[in-house]
């Protein structure tokens, strides 16, 4: 889900925020979208962590709530997510020892 959800999310995003001007129900579909979208944007690093089930999705948590804004912390945030070892890799891993 890492970098292929961001793939599908970011142009989500872009697109529905360019369509989103007017008082039509298109424009206001397109806002909802946007707004979804932009909250998606920004905690996808721990809605990954989340999905992945691994050991600690709190701390990963904690820094994309807070440090997530700078865009410093939001790329910290998503390395931290994409580097955490899933815990059925590790099983796996721990099988193919002999």
């Amino acid at each position: 889900m890492g970098v292929l959800g961001l793939a599908l999310l970011a142009p989500t995003c872009l697109v529905s925020y360019f369509i989103s001007s007017g008082n039509n129900g298109v424009a206001i579909a397109a806002n909802i979208t946007f707004y979804v979208s932009a909250i998606l944007i920004y905690l996808f690093p721990s809605i990954c962590v989340a999905l992945s089930e691994s050991s600690q999705p709190r701390k990963l948590f904690l820094i994309n709530l807070f440090l997530g804004w700078t865009l410093i912390g939001w790329c910290w945030a998503y390395y931290l997510a994409l580097s955490v070892p899933n815990d059925q890799d590790a099983e796996v891993e721990l099988q193919r020892q002999p």
